[in-house]
């Protein structure tokens, strides 16, 4: 096999891995929980996400990775031993696709709570 062959491969392997991550971070967040009818007796039941967010989530998963990878590759051409391109590559993929995952994941699991106007201890409604 030689360095064509392992560089088509990883890609298409990122790629897989891409969009089983970004899957599994979408399908465990918090807002997915409450379309898909976490709510009580299933209300607010909202379906749309299966069509709207999850395909976007899936290509985006595939080819923000697969991206990072091919940039990578092709701005370490001709620099360094033909070996060492495709685990640097693969490095700054894998970067790529945590930093990712981590932006899905907090875009989808809001923290609403800590979100304070004042220092106060109290309530920052005072009437």
């Amino acid at each position: 096999m030689d360095q064509r062959d392992t560089a088509g491969y990883g890609g298409c392997g990122l790629a897989l891995a891409g969009a089983v991550t970004t899957l599994l971070v979408w399908s465990a967040s918090r807002r997915t929980d409450r379309h898909m009818g976490g709510g009580f007796e299933g209300a607010g039941r909202d379906l749309s996400v299966l069509w709207t967010e999850l395909p976007l989530v899936l290509l985006a998963g595939a080819l923000v990775p697969s991206a990072a990878w091919l940039l990578a590759l092709r701005l370490l051409k001709g620099r360094g031993p033909a070996g060492a391109r495709v685990p640097a590559a693969a490095v700054c993929a894998a970067g790529v696709l945590a930093l990712s995952a981590w932006g899905l994941h907090s875009w989808a699991n809001p923290d609403l709570g800590t979100v304070r106007l004042s220092g106060s201890v109290g309530s920052d409604l005072h009437l």
